[in-house]
């Protein structure tokens, strides 16, 4: 016999791990983390087209896989001063016993219930163990404003990549602005390192984000900076970046396992 699920089961399933989560938060013992979780990017932009606006929020936490059974999840302040969680997803391993948890929410101003945007306060939350870990800003929360754009809690990040139709690829990083003079570069392979090739990265003054524009560097001094990747050979392209400023250099390698990408076919 086939029996069919019904489609609102999995929200059903969402509800009850948050019901758990709650309780489980409920009883833990509160500690600030150390590493055992930490925020690494929040974006937040309002787009508006065709009379409607919306705002996209995303945040990419970094926590310690200290056990199977966790939960993570962002608490965020409300319009009305009441604190919301927020759940987050698993991404993928982020090397040395690490993972990449987010958060996506998007707010509309259409609809039957709209939403307004709104600039954003929060703190990150990890609950493992019978323990709370906290990432509160040393104790300030985080703030960021309701369209501007990414805030950085590391020096150097990609945030995307994209095939061209002729098989060029383009490459964006944002990077905190710590100096004027600086240098970033994306250092990519075709042939598994066999040989690689460098493409220098230029400075963008400005730049949409969805149907949102973005000023370069932004108010949390995030600067976005581009690279180009001519046409190559070869079906497989690994990518990391090297950014060089004030004597130091830094990188982002995708926590070690590099950046890669599938060739795009002729």
């Amino acid at each position: 016999m086939t029996t069919t699920t019904p489609a609102s089961a999995p929200r059903w399933r969402a509800l009850l791990a948050l019901v758990a989560a709650l309780a489980l938060g409920f009883t833990s013992t509160p500690a600030l983390a150390a590493d055992e979780v930490r925020l690494l990017k929040a974006v937040s932009t309002v787009s508006s087209r065709y009379g409607q606006s919306w705002q996209d929020v995303t945040y990419t936490l970094v926590v310690k896989n200290l056990a199977y059974e966790k939960f993570v999840y962002i608490q965020q302040k409300q319009p009305d001063s009441s604190w919301v969680l927020l759940p987050a997803y698993y991404v993928g391993p982020a090397g040395n016993g690490f993972e990449v948890w987010k958060v996506t929410k998007q707010y509309q101003s259409w609809g039957t219930d709209p939403q307004p945007s709104r600039d954003l306060e929060f703190v990150a939350r990890f609950v493992v163990g019978g323990t709370s870990y906290w990432d509160n800003n040393g104790g300030a929360n985080y703030l960021l404003g309701r369209n501007d754009g990414p805030l950085l809690r590391t020096n150097v990040l990609v945030d995307s990549s994209f095939w061209r139709d002729n098989g060029d690829l383009d490459v964006s990083v944002d990077v905190k602005n710590l100096a004027y003079a600086k240098n970033l570069t994306v250092v990519y392979t075709t042939d598994g390192w066999a040989t690689s090739h460098e493409a220098a990265a230029s400075y963008v003054s400005g730049y949409t984000y969805g149907y949102a524009y973005i000023q370069s560097p932004n108010v949390q001094g995030v600067e976005r900076w581009q690279a180009h990747l001519p046409a190559i050979s070869g079906n497989v392209l690994l990518f990391y970046v090297r950014y060089e400023v004030n004597g130091q250099t830094y990188w982002d390698s995708n926590f070690g396992y590099n950046y890669q990408h599938i060739h795009a076919a002729p």
